[in-house]
């Protein structure tokens, strides 16, 4: 008799990050000006990568900001459109040289412990 592991997944939930998020997440990473960043650099569409949860507040990672000791701008939604871009360092933990893609204080499981959910991410909401 085998023993079977239940899978865990990452949320998925999908949104598109409006332009003028966009805007606050270049002008948030320019205030290091040591590094130049460009809407290329910007993650346009934004994936909830946190263990599947009941919390109305999702994250997705908007900029991985450059350097040694640099965190990452997250883009936080609910039922609508992302409405907020803060700055989180990235979660310290790692496993066999990688390292969790979570930021600190992450609810749910690390990121190597997490599949994608059955079916793939959904598709953005506007």
């Amino acid at each position: 008799m085998s023993l079977q592991r239940t899978q865990r997944f990452i949320c998925g939930r999908q949104s598109l990050l409006p332009d003028g998020l966009v805007r606050t997440v270049l002008d948030l990473a320019r205030a290091d000006d040591q590094y130049a960043y460009t809407r290329e650099d910007v993650f346009a569409t934004l994936v909830c990568a946190i263990e599947a949860h009941e919390s109305p507040v999702h994250y997705g990672a908007a900029l991985n900001l450059r350097g040694p000791e640099a965190g990452t701008l997250w883009a936080l939604w609910g039922d609508g459109p992302p409405n907020a871009v803060i700055e989180i360092p990235d979660c310290t933990v790692g496993m066999h040289e990688d390292a969790c893609s979570e930021f600190l204080g992450h609810p749910g499981g690390h990121s190597w412990e997490l599949a994608d959910p059955p079916g793939g991410a959904g598709a953005p909401s506007v």
